[in-house]
């Protein structure tokens, strides 16, 4: 019989990727099949599909999704940013923000357990090809502990060769949203002679995403991820996490005990992490389900009750079933992030074609003409952020004259352009302030300096 040990003794408290040196404690997940597993399958199939192809879609002729660092534009479907209006990255990173603190508070970690990438790559990619060629977690531990020989020497050399060529997809189809796709193909076909930079580039990428996927893995979600750190504050007693029922398992040990629990340790042979869920909701725990159904499959073969392990809250641990009852934090983090995405969609679908900006020429105040007319110089700057050409008219109502280098010109869809505006007013009633009018685009104010 093996009773409950002390979260609190330096083992407990140690990460279970690391041994009590402080070296890396590496970590081999059996692999159980359960209804959970099927279904991260499932998703973690529908999301790399999704990735491969979102950064080659596009929507009326414009990306799917990119952030294109060399012309300073975001294509976010069918719509097009550019990188100076912040006003919108700010809505957009909120809105973010609250979708995973709703999702989190409202059914605990599941974006690391089914929508993180470092899970789906790492459990559905990487491990699986390990799997095939080294054989299951029982015989890689056990080879990795003999030395090194030719069959099993030959056997790394393919999985890394595997390894290269899939990180070498990933690593360019992640390029592909910063990069226009047909750069990204001269890029690639170009050699490193030709395009230093872009090799240097895919270089970079190329051995960050290899050395996070292929060795550090599951170091990443205990030791980096700041996710993991702040989930504490975003659940609560009554948030559905990973759990084991301590009150039916304990006292564990074999069938000659009260409690379920036989002590097997295959929850804590099929983590990813490497953590004893029966130890509590831990840093490391990813909310993956793997114990829950290698539990259950225990628990099928003694014909117990399934469930030991489960999605439950602490106050269901605690106290049995429970009604379930209305939750306030979840619901104001998704009245937040509907705010944020309703004001985020009011100014997208609201705003002008043309995006106009005026300011004042450089070291310059006003010109007295040879007329006597006092004229006050200004630069334009115009971006196009409908999908169609637009016409620049530039017109004012206030009686003053103006002359702009840009007005009558044809600007094309995300085209950006500058000019000159000059403004022309009288000197016997000289005007302080004019409003320009820029048609598809905004009214602007300009104060206007004279004698």
């Amino acid at each position: 019989m093996s009773e409950r040990s002390d979260p609190q003794s330096p083992d407990a408290l140690r990460s279970p990727t690391v041994d009590q040196a402080g070296k890396r404690k590496w970590i081999y997940p059996d692999r159980r099949s359960g209804r959970n597993s099927k279904q991260r399958g499932w998703v973690a199939l529908i999301l790399i599909v999704i990735y491969l192809s979102a950064p080659f879609l596009k929507i009326r002729g414009l990306p799917l999704v990119r952030f294109d660092i060399a012309s300073g534009i975001v294509y976010a479907l069918g719509q097009t940013f550019r990188f100076a209006d912040g006003f919108y990255i700010v809505f957009v990173l909120l809105s973010a923000a609250m979708l995973l603190a709703w999702v989190t508070s409202a059914w605990g970690r599941i974006w690391c357990g089914y929508g993180c990438p470092q899970t789906v790559f790492v459990e559905w990619l990487i491990r699986p090809i390990e799997e095939w060629i080294e054989g299951t977690a029982l015989r890689r531990r056990k080879n990795d502990s003999l030395p090194l020989t030719i069959e099993l020497f030959a056997k790394k050399c393919l999985k890394y060769l595997l390894f290269t060529g899939i990180i070498l997809v990933i690593s360019n189809v992640l390029l592909a949203y910063f990069v226009e796709s047909k750069v990204l193909l001269s890029w690639i076909k170009s050699s490193p002679a030709e395009e230093p930079s872009a090799f240097a580039i895919m270089s970079a990428v190329f051995l960050a995403l290899f050395f996070d996927l292929v060795w550090f893995r599951e170091q990443f979600c205990a030791f980096l991820c700041p996710y993991a750190r702040f989930q504490s504050v975003l659940i609560s007693v009554a948030t559905p996490t990973v759990a084991y029922d301590y009150r039916r398992g304990d006292p564990r040990g074999k069938r000659d005990v009260k409690g379920d629990c036989i002590d097997c340790g295959l929850c804590v042979r099929v983590c990813p992490t490497g953590i004893d869920i029966r130890q509590g909701l831990q840093l490391e725990c990813i909310q993956c389900m793997r114990c829950s159904d290698a539990c259950d499959t225990i628990m099928s073969s003694l014909k117990r009750e399934p469930g030991l392990i489960r999605k439950a809250s602490k106050m269901e641990i605690d106290q049995g079933p429970i009604k379930k009852k209305f939750r306030v934090r979840p619901l104001i983090l998704f009245l937040m992030f509907l705010s944020s995405v309703i004001v985020l969609s009011s100014f997208v679908l609201s705003r002008d074609a043309l995006k106009v900006t005026m300011l004042r020429q450089a070291k310059s105040t006003f010109t007295v003409m040879d007329d006597g007319r006092i004229a006050n110089y200004f630069s334009l700057r115009v971006v196009n952020q409908s999908r169609n050409e637009q016409l620049v008219k530039v017109s004012t109502k206030s009686g003053a004259q103006i002359i702009c280098s840009l007005s009558g010109e044809h600007i094309s869809s995300n085209q950006e352009v500058t000019g000159i505006l000059i403004v022309l007013t009288d000197r016997q009633h000289p005007l302080s302030e004019i409003a320009i009018d820029v048609d598809d685009g905004a009214t602007l104010q300009l104060a206007l300096l004279h004698p």
